[in-house]
């Protein structure tokens, strides 16, 4: 026999992948609708971020090591 809890789950399992799809379907609807009336929307670049990092050397990992112990 199914428990209450696992026939909660299944339901709430089926219930929520019914309304996932059915908001994915009308959302895609409208933006096909939107796409094909609305003019081109400006396409904006940024600029290319460069990350600088320093690596810790030996000596901060020995210090490290010391605290830990």
């Amino acid at each position: 026999m199914i428990s209450r809890l696992t026939a909660f789950a299944a339901l709430f399992a089926v219930v929520s992948t019914a309304t996932l799809a059915f908001a994915a379907s009308s959302a895609q609807d409208q933006t096909v609708a939107q796409s094909s009336n609305a003019k081109a929307m400006p396409v904006y670049q940024l600029e290319r971020v460069v990350i600088i990092g320093k690596r810790a050397g030996k000596r901060a990992d020995q210090r490290a090591d010391n605290v830990k112990n």
